[in-house]
């Protein structure tokens, strides 16, 4: 760092010329979540919400995980960061950068759970917004800790919830609009539902399940941005342009789509269009399809294939032919075929704008972040389309299961190469049959159908075929090494 730099604070941001931009606006939002998304995401919209609309209002965000490491950066720059917007917008180039003003406040739950509550009982609060990847929306069985924060996200959200309905004794008018950003299917109808089982689990009142019901909205939502986050490789020269040093530095693309399935009253209260945002509030289900399996699914797929590949971010690995022509032909062979036939045309375009953005020149999207919590995302991506291709198919889309085999090797290979940031279960259970793996097929099949049966299948379905090819793909990658296995899937051998 160049010593004549200072750390991006208040005090530097007046000094940037941006004292006018500084406000008081009370806080109307509880974030949980406080990774590079959420905030060159949501916290971005709620700063143009202030600038280009009557909205005034400001985050509080709460860490999501004991592992989280944000809150104190945001503590030291005054809750400030920096957001570069690089990339192709209607066939021009462009770039923008923006000090984002939004967050009011970080907390760190598990040392400052009597913040929280404090929180709650905030008139002012309207909204919960959250991004704890696809790996936080689930339901874990755990202790009422009242002193404490729970440890799951629909134990906070429950927490919360309850101690602010307890504080304002039932009040009707003091329910929340929560609008769960992680990636999964109807993302606020199954957090809702977690979280009524939470309810269950923790002996919690009637009544209080009856204020949910009446007083609080969880809505489904889509959200669309490509956010690669800390510009590592380039970080000191753009703090030299910048004039600072920020912790925080987020570069991000300029394409925005946030789709919020509710009732009218949430759009009345959340100015998204006023404010010139590419906000729809409308039903998400062609939305969701297209973004979650054209854009996320090779996402996913291409993290742990480049990561084994030696392939470090998103554009190498586009760069890279084999690559390219394996996630190319997974779509439009063995995707494109499970997109309804009215959206196919759609689809086909969706495809080409993906690639394009992939390519974006601006942005270093690492592999190793997109490869976050992996074994949920592909559930959530991939699975859908190796079932849907299944039933209408008759026969395995071979790409995708490779894609699965991929994965599973990616756990066995982590100790040497990289380091995998997943859910300490998922992490668990992959260790404990790679210490005892003895290299035969037959126990690699057994492993596969109990991971299908426990985590991925709808259903009792034997899918035995399926488990086979996974199984073969897995030896050959481990035999032949990822590049040669995959130029032999390509060349049909």
């Amino acid at each position: 760092m160049t010593e004549k730099l200072s750390y991006l604070n208040t005090e530097t941001y007046k000094q940037l010329g941006q004292a006018n931009l500084l406000n008081d606006y009370p806080e109307r939002i509880i974030q949980i979540g406080d990774g590079n998304f959420i905030r060159g995401f949501v916290d971005w919209m709620i700063f143009e919400m202030n600038k280009k609309s009557d909205f005034g209002g400001k985050v509080a965000s709460i860490q999501a995980t004991p592992r989280g490491r944000t809150v104190p950066k945001l503590n030291r720059q005054n809750e400030l960061f920096t957001l570069i917007l690089r990339g192709i917008e209607n066939g021009e180039t462009v770039k923008r950068k923006q000090v984002i003003n939004s967050i009011n406040r970080a907390i760190n739950p598990y040392t400052n759970w009597h913040d929280v509550m404090k929180l709650a009982e905030q008139q002012e609060i309207e909204f919960l917004f959250s991004n704890t990847t696809e790996a936080g929306i689930r339901y874990e069985k755990e202790a009422y800790p009242e002193d404490v924060s729970p440890l799951s996200f629909p134990g906070k959200v429950v927490a919360l919830i309850y101690h602010r309905y307890v504080h304002f004794n039932g009040d009707k008018d003091k329910g929340l609009i929560i609008l769960p950003c992680e990636l999964i299917e109807n993302n606020g109808e199954e957090l809702k539902r977690i979280c009524l089982k939470v309810i269950e689990d923790w002996n919690l009142s009637k009544s209080f399940v009856q204020w949910i019901d009446e007083s609080c909205v969880f809505c489904n939502t889509l959200v669309d941005r490509i956010v690669p986050g800390y510009p590592k490789e380039e970080d000191q020269q753009l703090f030299n342009l910048l004039g600072y040093y920020d912790e925080l530095l987020t570069v991000a693309e300029p394409y925005h789509l946030f789709v919020i399935e509710g009732p009218a009253s949430v759009e009345s209260k959340l100015p998204f269009k006023q404010a010139g945002l590419n906000v729809h509030f409308d039903k998400i289900s062609s939305y969701r399809e297209l973004k979650i399996k054209l854009l996320n699914g090779p996402h996913t797929m291409l993290a742990t294939m480049g990561l084994l590949s030696g392939i470090e971010t998103v554009r190498e690995g586009i760069e890279d032919s084999l690559l390219f022509s394996f996630i190319n032909n997974a779509l439009i062979e063995e995707i494109i075929p499970t997109i309804p036939s009215n959206e196919k045309e759609k689809a086909r375009t969706y495809i080409i704008q993906t690639f394009d953005r992939f390519a974006n020149p601006f942005l270093n999207h690492r592999l190793i972040n997109i490869s976050l919590n992996s074994y949920a995302k592909f559930k959530a991506r991939i699975w859908p389309s190796i079932y849907e291709y299944r039933s209408k198919i008759g026969e395995n889309p071979k790409r995708l299961t490779f894609a699965l085999a991929a994965l599973l090797y990616f756990f066995k290979d982590e100790q040497t190469k990289y380091e995998i940031k997943d859910d300490t279960h998922v992490i668990d259970k992959f260790r404990h049959f790679y210490s005892e793996f003895d290299n035969t097929k037959g126990s690699l099949i057994a492993f596969i159908r109990d991971l299908i049966d426990e985590d991925f299948s709808l259903n009792d379905e034997e899918l035995s075929d399926l488990y086979e090819a996974i199984a073969d793909y897995f030896l050959r990658i481990d035999k032949e090494g990822i590049k040669p296995a995959l130029l032999n899937l390509e060349k049909g051998d």
